[in-house]
Order: C-alpha cells, then sequence, then structure tokens
C-alpha cells in the first residue's frame, strides 16, 4: 500500500510537471501559404533582429506551404518567392497567419490574422489618402512636391503629423505605432518629432525593437556631438579582413561614410583623395565606411573613384547597428575624431573639410 500510495504521489508530480511546463510554453508562428505557384516554388520568409537575419523557407505543393517557428515579438518579415522577383512585406506575429493570392500578383497577396499588420496597414491607409490628397492640390496649383513652402504642404504636414500622434496614443502599445513614427520621422529624419511621439508609447510600447531603435535615433545627435567619445565599431575591409575603429586611437581620424549610389559622396572623393595626398601620409588616418548593401558596386566604385585608403563595408546598410549608434539616416556623413577616440567635427563637406583639416595641423 504504501508502495502504491508513493507511485501515485510520484504520478501526481510528474503530471503537475508537464502541465506547468505546458503553461509556460513560448506561444509560435504557423505561416500557411495558399498561392497558386508551380511545385517547387520556393518560399523564403526572412527578417531583421538587431544585428541578425533570420530566415526560413519551404518549396510549395499542390499551391501550398507552411512555415512554423517563433518570433521574438511581432517583427517585420519580407516574404519573397523563387518564381520571380515580388515580395511581400508585412508584420508577423505569434499567432496563425495565413498568406493567400497568386505568385504572379505577390506582392497583391493578403495576409490575415496578424493583428499587427491590420493595424499597420490601417495606418498606411489613412497615410495614403492624406498623400493623395495632397498630390490633388498641387496638380490643381501646379506647384513642385518638394516645395515645402506652399499651402498645399502645409495642410499635407499638419494633417499626416495629426495622423501620427493621434495613432500612436490610441495604440501606444502596439508595435505598428512604433513602426508609424519610423516611417514618419526616422525614415525622413526629424529628432524632434521622433522624440516627442516617441514620448506618447506606454511602457510596453517603448519595449519594442522598432521603439529602442526610434530613441536611438533621436538620442544619436547628442552621442555623436562634438566632445563626445565615437561608438566603436568592427566591420571588413575590402579584403574581408575584421577592422575596429578603436584600432586606430591615438591618431587623428577622418572618419567618412557613403555609397556608391550617393552622387554627393562621390562627388566629394577628388577632395579627400587630394587631402589624403597631403595629410595622409602622417598625420590624419583615412577611413571610408560603404553603406552599399552589395559589395560588388562598393568594390567598383572603390577602384573607379580611386580610393587608395582603408575602405569598409557594412552589408546592412542605413539598417545596421553602425548607421543606428552614429543616427544615420542620409548621406554624405563624416566625422573627425582625435587621438583620444573623442569626436571633434561632423558634417564637414568642401570647403568647410579642407579649412578645418587644414586649420587642424596648421598650428
Amino acid at each position: 500500500m504504501k508502495s502504491t500510495g508513493k507511485n501515485i504521489l510520484l504520478l501526481n508530480l510528474l503530471l503537475l510537471t508537464m502541465i506547468g511546463m505546458l503553461g509556460f510554453t513560448k506561444p509560435g508562428y504557423l505561416i500557411t501559404g495558399s498561392v497558386s505557384a508551380p511545385d517547387g516554388t520556393v518560399f523564403k520568409l526572412f527578417y531583421r533582429y538587431g544585428d541578425k537575419v533570420i530566415a526560413d523557407s519551404v518549396a510549395t505543393k499542390n499551391n501550398t506551404f507552411s512555415l512554423s517557428g517563433t518570433f521574438p515579438e511581432p517583427v517585420v518579415c519580407t516574404l519573397s518567392n523563387s518564381a520571380n522577383q515580388q515580395i511581400k512585406i508585412f508584420v508577423a506575429e505569434n499567432s496563425t497567419i495565413k498568406v493567400e493570392g497568386k505568385v504572379e500578383q505577390f506582392v497583391n497577396a493578403s495576409i490575415t490574422n496578424s493583428s499587427e499588420n491590420a493595424l499597420y496597414n490601417h495606418f498606411n491607409s489613412s497615410a495614403h489618402a492624406i498623400s493623395g490628397r495632397y498630390r490633388a492640390m498641387l496638380k490643381q496649383s501646379g506647384a513642385a512636391i518638394r516645395d515645402t513652402g506652399t499651402t498645399a504642404y502645409k495642410v499635407y504636414k499638419a494633417s499626416h503629423d495629426s495622423l501620427v500622434q493621434s495613432f500612436v496614443k490610441q495604440h501606444s502599445s502596439s508595435t505598428a505605432a512604433a513602426l508609424a513614427i519610423t516611417d514618419s520621422y526616422v525614415t525622413n529624419p526629424d529628432r524632434v518629432r521622433a522624440a516627442a511621439c516617441y514620448s506618447l508609447l506606454s511602457a510596453k510600447g517603448k519595449e519594442t525593437i522598432y521603439a529602442r531603435r526610434i530613441k536611438q535615433f533621436f538620442e544619436a545627435e547628442k552621442v555623436i556631438a562634438p566632445g563626445h567619445k565615437a561608438p566603436d565599431f568592427t566591420l571588413t575591409d575590402i579584403n574581408g579582413k575584421p577592422v575596429k575603429l578603436s584600432d586606430y586611437k591615438g591618431k587623428y581620424i577622418l572618419l567618412d561614410f557613403w555609397a556608391s549610389w550617393c552622387a554627393p559622396c562621390r562627388h566629394e572623393h577628388p577632395l579627400m583623395i587630394e587631402l589624403y595626398k597631403k595629410f595622409g601620409a602622417d598625420k590624419l588616418t583615412f577611413l571610408s565606411v560603404s553603406m552599399d548593401a552589395g559589395s560588388a558596386q562598393w568594390k567598383q566604385a572603390v577602384k573607379t573613384d580611386g580610393l587608395v585608403w582603408t575602405q569598409l563595408n557594412d552589408a546592412q546598410s542605413m539598417n545596421g547597428r553602425v548607421a543606428d549608434v552614429y543616427g544615420i539616416k542620409s548621406l554624405p556623413f563624416n566625422c573627425i575624431i582625435d587621438p583620444n577616440g573623442q569626436i571633434i567635427a561632423t558634417k564637414l563637406r568642401g570647403e568647410q573639410l579642407s579649412g578645418f583639416i587644414t586649420k587642424l595641423f596648421d598650428k
């Protein structure tokens, strides 16, 4: 009897343990696709999370596919297919998400059962409606779309700002709210408004990875201001060798961010070459960081422009950690760093750049 009672007790403890484990199992996602496509078409899901790129893929059969796993939180995902170049970008979360459509019109595929995606789409629909009215006003007045002094632009800007503020207030704990701020004031840099809208997020809303990047964006202006220590980073050079910014501590550094597709950046290269010939031998270390996502374009531009100093590349481009910590949302951008690793100047171009460097070493 004692043995039986002991066995029952052990069994109950085992059941309680299993129930506890089940209760604390982290929910995952299941993405089911019902997309007309040739058998064997590969659907690839990927997203960025911090410095990592997470990817998964599956081949379709009988116009169906499924992908499963666990997201760390709601994230912006890209779903591509091997049949053509079309992609579908959406906000995914840990739920059973359905993708429906035709591979020939994959960009128009429907996404259902992702509440954050539905919320984000709602914001985008409202924003597009405001943009549509703005374009109609421009067409009627004949004003240029880049002219920010027109009445049409002021009406558009006030309407859009009001939309963002209202949306963030109403959905302050959502990922969609952080994405609305990002689209409006980070992609199109406005640190003051980004900070103001960030303050409207709830404590939970400020925990999302996108909200943390917003905060990093508007605080970066202070972080990289003259007198502050230059954030360290490690990137690979043109030969694939890892290079750290701190490797050059004890020297003056001209840190220049550019890209092959940035015309103003490449317009500066003849001046950079001239300054390198004058100061690069023993006074100033030149260090260039390309924001090209593709290495072929970067390497060809280096060769074409005749850049002979150390060349680094961040394939994550404007979405990478380096761009985040330096608050880079547009190019060109540069800073001059002293031997103690402190920034002493930023955003110098043309005569301002050559004048500052000449004055620095002609003391």
